[in-house]
């Protein structure tokens, strides 16, 4: 029975294909072309590909992607078509081939077209600008986002409910957490143990987590797969009379209702220092540079510490080539679903100040434009020297773009508290031979001292 079906689809398909070929405005369904294609409606997950044929013909359509192989056709002899495709992947490319008679007379020229994205794609590879300080000298609560692949700034898409200076800041599981940090009342800086997160997906903030179990402002923070690591930094906003000593801070945003805290004291020393540059890879959350708590001098020095080990590593870390604090910072980690997967992961550091100062915020300050990278994991354990950043820079922002495969180097103070929204770009391609160059697009106001996170990592 199922072999009689099938026989009698064939016969069917064949005798409307043939009447169609016969009835074809005599015969050009062997020598119809294209006269024109175009795709349009692109959404998400659907577009509409049009095309011209030179006579009255049927129409075909060769459709490949990520989930689609398709061959759609129109029976009617007609010179224009058009077919919908729907249950298409979000922000993917597809290929298409019009023709006109057959599949194989009348082709037009292959082609592709991607859909667009969603929200979820477009937070997740965007690069989000949170707190810092402005140029009226006060905590910025606005927040900003930059898709790097559109090339476009969306300003002030929500506020801080509480803005605060030197937060701890870091993405975990596609929130933004806020943590700790100084409150401004005019001119006096109170300490903060708040915790606040934002959603960007529902635009959402969650302003009753649990608060730290102590104040704290110029640590170093990074996210595990449960987890967010705080290490360093000061209760107050002299670091002489406030540093915590091989003190870890953990938070668990998912046990309970507001989140748990665990805090507990490291096997082997850490940092006592402030504003270091820092984050997470293979495990560890990986630290260097900052000012010393007793004298705030500069230092150079690097350490790792692993969470599971509540330790620091074995190894002796290498050492920026110069000591500075408040430097701006970022880890590259490919992994396999990016553009560029095999690339080798790296610790970047930019800018910051050597001098001397145990107040915070800064009370002076001494630029740099030096850039260093270092390899991560089994690669050599050395910080090499890349181009200067165009200008020298207090506590600039850094992040990547996997897609675009570029580091992004965002505002800072070019002189003591004086912020700046320039924007300079290096291709990642050889971040040790490429210059640096300026964006097209500035960010939507200056600030120092703010943090750039990305979603995706």
């Amino acid at each position: 029975m199922k072999n009689h079906l099938f026989l009698l689809s064939i016969i069917i398909t064949s005798f409307i294909y043939n009447c169609s070929n016969s009835l074809s405005d005599g015969g050009k369904a062997n020598t119809a072309k294209i006269e024109w294609q175009v795709v349009s409606g692109i959404s998400t997950n659907s577009a509409i590909v049009s095309w011209k044929c030179s006579g009255k013909v049927p129409g075909f359509l060769v459709t490949t992607g990520p989930n689609y192989n398709n061959v759609d056709t129109s029976f009617l002899d007609n010179e224009v078509h058009a077919v919908a495709l729907s249950n298409l992947i979000t922000d993917s490319e597809y290929r298409y081939v019009p023709s006109c008679g057959t599949k194989e007379i009348g082709i037009g020229i292959p082609s592709t077209f991607k859909t667009l994205s969603d929200n979820a794609v477009i937070f997740r590879r965007s690069i989000w600008i949170i707190g810092g300080i402005g140029s009226d000298k006060n905590a910025v609560s606005e927040i900003d986002y930059f898709d790097p692949v559109e090339n476009i700034w969306h300003p002030a898409v929500t506020t801080v409910p509480t803005p605060r200076l030197n937060a701890q800041i870091v993405s975990f599981k596609n929130k933004i957490y806020v943590i700790g940090g100084m409150v401004k009342n005019g001119a006096v800086y109170t300490m903060s143990r708040l915790v606040e997160a934002y959603d960007p997906i529902t635009n959402t903030w969650n302003k009753n987590l649990s608060d730290m179990p102590s104040t704290l402002q110029g640590g170093v923070v990074g996210s595990f797969d449960e987890e967010i690591v705080i290490l360093g930094g000061t209760t107050t906003n002299d670091m002489t009379t406030g540093t915590i000593f091989n003190t870890i801070y953990k938070f668990y945003p998912n046990i309970g209702t507001t989140g748990t805290w665990v805090s507990l004291l490291s096997s082997t020393n850490i940092f006592p220092r402030i504003d270091m540059a820092g984050c997470t890879y293979n495990g560890s959350l990986v630290f260097t540079g900052g000012r010393f708590y007793s004298d705030g001098l500069a230092y150079a020095t690097t350490d790792a510490y692993a969470p599971s080990l509540n330790s620091t590593s074995g190894k002796i870390e290498a050492s920026i080539s110069l000591a500075r604090h408040g430097s701006g910072y970022a880890c590259y980690r490919p992994i396999s679903t990016d553009p560029y997967p095999t690339d080798t992961p790296t610790l970047f550091v930019a800018g910051g100040s050597t001098g001397t100062n145990i107040s915070q915020p800064v009370t002076a300050v001494t630029n740099s434009n030096r850039f260093e990278y270092s390899y991560l994991g089994n690669a050599s354990n050395a910080f090499v020297t890349g181009s200067n950043t165009p200008i020298a820079l207090y506590y600039p922002a850094m992040e990547i773009s996997y897609e675009k495969r570029k580091l992004y180097l965002l505002g800072g103070a070019s002189e003591f508290n004086l912020p700046i929204d320039q924007v300079y770009s290096l291709d990642l391609a050889n971040p040790g031979g490429n210059p640096w160059v300026p964006e097209t697009l500035n960010m939507p106001r200056s600030r120092f001292g703010h943090k750039a996170v990305i979603l995706s990592r």
